[in-house]
């Protein structure tokens, strides 16, 4: 990967997201930089996906989004009206859903799907058109282009569709690619090959890239920065290497030593997270964690502890957590591991 680059195309301030009477997001703030891979992670039903959609525009029914700033080069997405975000989507910012079979249209050709996502935006011909989509193809490593633009989706395999979804998201050069899961239903061998044309865009392109994922080892082959989300709330942003390294906030620690290890004893247990999520109605007041928290103490259910830098002993100056102990964390892992 590329050396992580500085100043942000995407500055994500202070957003959050209602659903009905329930603060789902709360207080999100996360800065991309050009050409960056921010990986957000999470258990299901912390809001990662609801977070991306906000982004895009794209809250479903009953959702709202009551503050907050998506400044995209300077521009603030939250305030555009809808036909202005219609120009953005696709052009300047796109996203690559987890199933690519049902988000694609099973009645239309793969090449004219393509072919559609950049006459929207771009006053081009049939036949310029036409050359794109097969460029583009040829470029997410789609064998044989030019017959593959004249079959439908159920022609081809789960691999293949992922990779027509992603020649769809990247055919106008946006600035920013959400991917949210866009590994998951594939195999292990599709799934490397797509890890690597993510990491291969980023390079040559520049796109800075949302990563949505709750595989870790994803995480780690790709991404240059982490953000741990729980409950609404980020728990902990670092840099992919100190992540890892020496997590900072005890839900971290835990999703790290649940992550089965093929240098382990037979005799080691694998580690879990007893407890669930809770329902955005039933957040509690203070951590959000504290129920299910080894560290937790009568403050904990109190106060809601601040995204702030841990102790200096952590490496990564600019990593934060939403911690009151954050030094006792690394007994979690130890543990853990034991």
């Amino acid at each position: 990967m590329k050396d992580e680059p500085a100043g942000p195309i995407l500055d994500i301030q202070d957003l959050s997201i209602d659903i009905d009477d329930a603060r789902v997001v709360d207080g999100f703030s996360l800065k991309i930089g050009r050409g960056e891979i921010v990986a957000l992670v999470g258990e299901s039903g912390c809001g990662k996906s609801l977070t991306a959609m906000a982004l895009l525009r794209l809250l479903p029914k009953g959702a709202s989004m009551p503050g907050g700033r998506i400044l995209l080069k300077g521009t603030d997405m939250a305030v555009l009206s809808e036909r202005a975000m219609r120009r953005l989507r696709g052009e300047s910012i796109s996203v690559i859903f987890q199933e690519p079979t049902a988000s694609l249209d099973p009645l239309a050709t793969v090449g004219s799907q393509i072919e559609e996502a950049l006459c929207i935006h771009r006053p081009v011909s049939g036949s310029a058109a036409r050359k794109a989509a097969i460029e583009m193809l040829n470029s997410v490593g789609i064998p044989d282009p030019e017959r593959r633009m004249g079959q439908y989706p159920f022609e081809l395999s789960g691999g293949m569709c992922q990779r027509i979804m992603i020649a769809i998201a990247l055919i106008c050069e946006p600035l920013v690619l959400i991917a949210d899961e866009p590994t998951t239903a594939l195999d292990v061998t599709i799934q490397a090959q797509i890890l690597d044309l993510m990491r291969n865009l980023v390079s040559a392109r520049g796109t800075s890239i949302l990563l949505i994922t709750h595989d870790m080892g994803v995480v780690a082959a790709t991404a240059h920065r982490v953000v741990v989300m729980y409950a609404g709330r980020i728990a902990e942003i670092a840099s992919v290497d100190a992540l890892f390294h020496a997590p900072a906030h005890p839900y971290t620690a835990m999703l790290l030593a649940s992550v089965p290890r093929l240098d382990a004893t037979p005799k080691r247990h694998l580690a879990t997270i007893d407890g669930l999520v809770p329902s955005p109605f039933e957040f509690p007041l203070g951590c959000r964690f504290a129920g299910r928290c080894p560290l937790t103490r009568e403050r904990c259910h109190e106060e809601a502890p601040p995204l702030a830098p841990p102790p200096p002993t952590f490496p990564d100056a600019e990593r934060l957590t939403a911690c009151w102990y954050a030094d006792e964390v690394p007994s979690i892992r130890e543990t853990a591991n034991g």
